[in-house]
């Protein structure tokens, strides 16, 4: 549904929007504080625009001076029913700004608030993975569109536009050849009782989902690092009970710095997972085990690599709960 109604509804929004020469600002609220800083990087990425990112509280808490007459304030809730997003949303109101929400309720008290309305209409409640992802193949779509839109057009975006519209194809693919090693995969995050997940730019909110899906399915610890902090935390060592899952591809900006936080954590004695593509060599090569899912550019490749940790996450759930069969 989302992606028939992206070039269309998108497009129409994009053009509707009066966007100013000043920063786009973005807030995710509740269950998507990390779609903020997921949109972020999609518009400065295919807009080269400046944009600041924060969750709703911390926006408000120390942003909220920012906010002009004319400001373009994108609010991304599923539910659509946070506190501090309706009371920040009415604040940007009152100052002239534009809001634009991207939720998946169109009753909610948020949506009422907003100039402008993108619903991603996903089956489930505010708190299921589905919507979550949905919302995230979105946030890059309007990002995509408004390059389009407002930009000269650069090859790679009819490409981009093309994979993103065959990703339920590639998802079929992935189900139907990736279960043997997902369950590999599975059992090993299943055993560690601490993991990270570490990504950067497109990557960085996978990281983030996938880490609060296993801490909810398996209750084993779980964090998600950006990759940068990984590799300045690394340099003073680790614990040996640890694993890290590194997620990248061979189209991303930042694969070089994710290959060097692998290499060098499986030299310090870390296990080293990863789900990226067969065209990232180094990241394969400094891998114990990984994933390998088709090549796309890298804001088709994140969103594949969020439904595939969701898919990690339900396996890894399993693993723990299965009976142990030793004696």
């Amino acid at each position: 549904m989302t992606l028939e109604k992206a070039r269309s509804e998108y497009g129409a929004l994009v053009r509707k929007v009066r966007w100013g020469e000043g920063p786009v600002y973005v807030c995710g609220a509740g269950e998507c504080a990390g779609l903020g800083t997921a949109a972020g990087y999609a518009f400065e990425t295919f807009l080269g625009w400046p944009v600041v990112a924060r969750p709703v509280e911390v926006f408000r808490s120390y942003a909220l001076s920012l906010l002009r007459p004319h400001s373009v304030l994108i609010m991304i809730s599923a539910s659509g029913e946070w506190p501090e997003a309706r009371d920040l949303a009415h604040t940007a109101r009152e100052r002239g700004c534009t809001v634009i929400v991207l939720a998946n309720t169109a009753d909610s008290s948020l949506v009422k608030l907003a100039e402008h309305v993108l619903l991603a209409s996903a089956e489930g409640d505010a708190h299921t993975p589905a919507v979550i992802v949905c919302l995230h193949t979105a946030i890059n779509f309007l990002a995509l569109e408004a390059a389009r839109v407002l930009k000269r057009p650069e090859p790679k975006w009819k490409l981009m536009v093309e994979e993103l519209n065959q990703l339920p194809d590639t998802l079929d693919w992935v189900f139907t050849q990736l279960p043997p090693v997902m369950r590999s995969v599975a059992g090993e995050v299943a055993i560690f009782p601490r993991l990270r997940f570490v990504g950067g730019g497109f990557y960085h909110f996978p990281a983030w989902q996938a880490a609060r899906r296993i801490e909810c399915l398996t209750g084993n610890r779980a964090e998600a690092v950006e990759a940068s902090e990984y590799w300045s935390a690394h340099a003073h060592g680790v614990q040996h009970d640890e694993a890290a899952l590194f997620l990248s591809g061979s189209n991303s900006k930042i694969k070089k710095l994710l290959h060097r936080c692998a290499l060098q954590a499986r030299q310090q004695g870390t296990r080293v997972l990863s789900i990226t593509d067969s065209n990232d060599r180094e990241l394969v090569e400094a891998s114990d085990v990984g994933i390998l899912i088709p090549s796309l550019l890298e804001a088709p490749a994140c969103t594949l690599a969020t439904f595939v940790l969701e898919w990690l996450a339900i396996e890894a759930r399993h693993a723990v709960n299965q009976p142990s069969t030793s004696k």
